[in-house]
């Protein structure tokens, strides 16, 4: 789940009143939509976008295929839209029929190339198809892109009257351009539509069931497939959970603390501790102190580019993964020696930044973000609430709490569709979380799974990052979701894993309380799962989602 700034904010669109009626919406029976459900799939590797054919040896087993999907299910006379679909065969030779769908977060990752590279980061992409649909709004997907909100504010946490009015300004005016551009589709994004987008690519495919691996804002989806087609559930694993079962503004609203618990209780201490390397600081405030040098020299103008947003949110984007705290600490050291006056050290930190271009060069995964998390769930409307907030939780929550300012939601024009989420009807779910999650945090998860008693929520005590199953070298972890996926040995418990040393420790320091509870017992004995890549999948967010996050961390204060 992107991190929700200043720029972001929401809550979704009309659709179909009940959940009853969603269903039936794809029924074959509905002559209304006959069209879409009678498609036939014309898979070829040239349809695949650019990103996709770069993406090595799992893209020589990748093809695309577009579908035509009504963007209104209600009312398919409203016209069409294009889904741009990924499959990836297995590596080896497989009687297995089963196909994993699916989804990076966001809300508005492109999953086309993020289901690529899950079939190359993970054991699946062995034995399993694997299948990505781009959500409406974004990738392929009869994408829409809105000009991002800009003001002339660098610090967030000066709270000035003239400073709020800019923000709310500049806010407000990009709402409504986007919304005059754009009015005929942005009301049609929404999770519950792309669940219908996902169940009718799964009637194409002509599979009764879909498996499903969802991160971040993925539960978010995964949640509402499940609530509006239990029926087509196979093996679903959501993995570091939004708080499904609440809505888009409550679950965004753990985020503050969930940043700054990671980068004051985990990354500070961190640091600390290799002293040696980064020179931050030999005690966690030390390093704190650093790092409030930096951003008054930010503040007082003194870093060029490097504003004390700027700052703020480059450090909180790099705690998605582990390999974000080794550049988060050389970011930080190199905007140290240039407060010192060392004026190239200012180069090295932005080409320390520097990963690649995105391919997308427009806004269509932020507008995709705004459209569905404003359309999906209700916001406040009154901006001065956002205000209140901000000056509640920057003190408490610094890193990012006074970012919570503005909302794009607060000025959206359309309903919110409000689904309350019920699993109750499917099979049982498989939830993964870390405990120190900061884009997701766990007492979310917790929530969710409290209200959704139909989950299983396996539990890493002490890991960080962003994404806790793809790539990860925690096999008690991989284990339990692979097993589940692959092989359909899901935990009948609720159990807690251990998370692993951070890069360069030989041991796992503790922060907070511990989760207790049993390891799963699934995991026991020593691992079945092939092998695959270990690389954390928050370092692949950070890649896939990198033009999301940029343009939402940038937001309102360019």
């Amino acid at each position: 789940m992107a991190i929700l700034l200043a720029a972001g904010g929401g809550a979704l669109a009309a659709g179909p009143a009940s959940a009853a009626g969603q269903t039936d919406a794809l029924s074959p029976t509905n002559a209304n939509l006959t069209k879409y459900t009678t498609q036939k799939l014309a898979w070829s590797a040239a349809l695949c976008p650019q990103e996709v054919k770069e993406l090595g040896k799992a893209a020589a087993r990748s093809q695309c295929a577009r579908v035509k999907a009504p963007k209104d299910y209600a009312d398919p006379g409203k016209g069409d839209i294009t889904l741009m679909v990924t499959r990836t065969t297995p590596e080896k030779a497989s009687h297995n029929n089963r196909f994993v769908f699916t989804n990076p977060g966001g809300p508005g990752g492109p999953d086309a190339r993020f289901s690529v590279i899950v079939a190359s980061m993970s054991p699946m992409g062995q034995t399993e198809t694997v299948i990505g649909v781009d959500p409406r709004g974004t990738g392929e997907s009869t994408p829409v892109s809105c000009d991002q909100p800009k003001s002339n504010v660098k610090d967030s946490h000066q709270l000035t009257p003239a400073n709020v009015k800019a923000l709310q300004t500049a806010v407000k005016a990009s709402v409504d351009k986007c919304v005059a551009q754009h009015g005929d589709y942005l009301p049609y994004i929404t999770t519950d539509n792309t669940a219908r987008d996902q169940d009718l690519v799964r009637r194409l495919l002509g599979a009764k069931t879909i498996d499903y691996y969802g991160v971040s804002a993925g539960t978010w989806l995964g949640a509402h497939y499940a609530t509006l087609f239990p029926s087509h559930v196979g093996r679903f694993v959501l993995d570091s959970n939004t708080d499904f079962t609440s809505s888009f503004q409550s679950s965004f609203g753990y985020q503050p603390m969930g940043f700054q618990r990671r980068f004051s209780d985990q990354f500070q201490p961190w640091a600390a501790r290799h002293n040696d390397t980064y020179h931050l600081g030999s005690t966690k405030s030390a390093v704190n102190a650093t790092y409030l040098r930096v951003r008054k020299a930010a503040v007082n103008g003194e870093l060029g580019f490097f504003s004390a947003n700027v700052v703020d949110n480059v450090m909180a984007q790099q705690m998605y993964s582990d390999k974000g705290l080794i550049t988060a600490a050389k970011f930080l050291g190199f905007l140290d020696e240039a407060r010192q006056g060392d004026k190239l050290a200012l180069y090295q930190a932005f080409a320390l930044l520097s990963t690649g271009s995105d391919s997308y060069t427009d806004n269509r995964e932020s507008t995709t973000f705004m459209a569905t998390t404003c359309n999906d769930t209700s916001w406040k409307k009154d901006p001065n609430y956002y205000v209140t907030k901000a000056r509640s939780l920057g003190p408490q929550y610094p890193l990012l709490g006074y970012n919570q300012v503005v909302s794009q939601c607060a000025y959206w024009p359309y309903k919110a569709k409000n689904t309350k989420i019920d699993l109750s009807k499917a099979p049982r779910i498989l939830m993964v979380d870390n405990t120190l999650d900061p884009a997701t945090p766990y007492e979310g998860a917790v929530d969710a799974h409290r209200k959704a008693p139909n989950t299983v929520l396996l539990t890493v005590n002490n890991q960080g990052f962003h994404g806790a199953v793809i790539g990860s070298k925690n096999t008690c972890v991989t284990d339990a979701a692979y097993g589940f996926l692959m092989n359909g040995k899901q935990l009948q418990h609720d159990s807690v894993c251990q998370g692993l040393p951070l890069p360069g420790d030989s041991k796992v320091y503790p922060v907070g309380k511990q989760v207790s509870g049993p390891a799963p017992s699934e995991v026991q004995h020593k691992s079945k799962t092939p092998p695959h890549k270990s690389e954390s999948l928050g370092d692949t967010i950070l890649d896939l989602l990198g033009k999301l996050i940029g343009d939402i961390l940038g937001g309102t204060h360019s």
